[in-house]
């Protein structure tokens, strides 16, 4: 574990009455109202003392929100995912003070002690990827496809990755109905409950499985998540799959072929967080 890293370290303290110790917040830069982010929550107060009590701590308790906005001119206050980096200029009417948990790259915040820890995650970016916890098995009948893009078929498939310019999906142009892609964890895990999430997208008429599961040495494979069927040309994200692990266990992501073309089945951005989902 690492500890927080912060560039210009403020420590609030008095603001946050719901709390039993300061919170601290890298002041990063001024921004405007009108900047694009993932808005988590929204609050109104009457100062902004209260919002930054509240937006501190509903940013502590969500392992979405790196960032919260105080907004004193107009009483608001956001609670957000990502930014965008921008060179610190005057501050005038309408703009907000962002105040921004940061880490180490690829490190995230460990809410209960304020410590950054190390995650896996694998957005398929770079071939090969360090941070990836996953890998083809040996144990499938073929491999997953790394791909940018739309997928070569029409009527099943994501157009784009989800999140960056990759992602991986199973090619069912050449059809063996059952045949199985597997991803199997390459990584040796302590003896904790870990956190999954990843975003998924099932489209076509003959879509087949998409499942989770995790094997304990020689015992039998357990399911923890399934998904089966057409859900649409739309990304979903699995947005927390509780899993205990331990150093003998693997976890399993496995895409099963159905009986025509359409049933491409893709993943993107898959996290492994070191403690349980939220």
């Amino acid at each position: 574990m690492h500890g927080v890293i912060v560039l210009q370290m403020l420590v609030f303290c008095g603001f946050l009455p719901l709390t039993k110790t300061c919170v601290p917040f890298d002041l990063t830069r001024e921004v405007s109202v009108s900047d694009t982010v993932q808005v988590l929550s929204t609050h109104y107060g009457v100062s902004g003392e209260e919002l930054y009590g509240v937006c501190a701590r509903g940013c502590t308790m969500d392992i979405r929100c790196n960032a919260f906005d105080i907004c004193k001119d107009q009483l608001l206050g956001r609670t957000i995912r990502g930014w965008t980096p921008l060179t610190p200029g005057n501050v005038s009417a309408g703009v907000c003070q962002r105040f921004q948990m940061k880490c180490h790259e690829g490190d995230y915040l460990y809410r209960p002690n304020g410590t950054c820890v190390s995650h896996g995650y694998c957005d398929f970016e770079n071939d090969p990827e360090p941070s990836c916890f996953l890998s083809e098995s040996l144990a499938d009948q073929f491999d997953w496809t790394r791909h940018t893009g739309a997928t070569s078929s029409t009527g099943t498939g994501p157009t784009s990755a989800a999140r960056g310019s990759y992602y991986k999906y199973i090619e069912t142009s050449t059809i063996v109905l059952g045949q199985k892609a597997i991803l199997e964890s390459v990584r040796t895990f302590q003896d904790q409950t870990y956190c999954l999430t990843m975003y998924y997208h099932m489209y076509g008429d003959t879509t087949n499985t998409l499942t989770v599961r995790t094997q304990k040495g020689n015992n039998a494979a357990i399911d923890r998540w399934q998904r089966a069927g057409d859900h649409g040309n739309a990304w979903y994200r699995l947005s927390g799959l509780s899993l205990a692990l331990d150093s003998e266990t693997k976890i399993f992501i496995e895409a099963t072929k159905g009986s025509s073309f359409t049933g491409d089945i893709a993943i993107d951005y898959v996290e492994l967080w070191p403690f349980a989902c939220p």
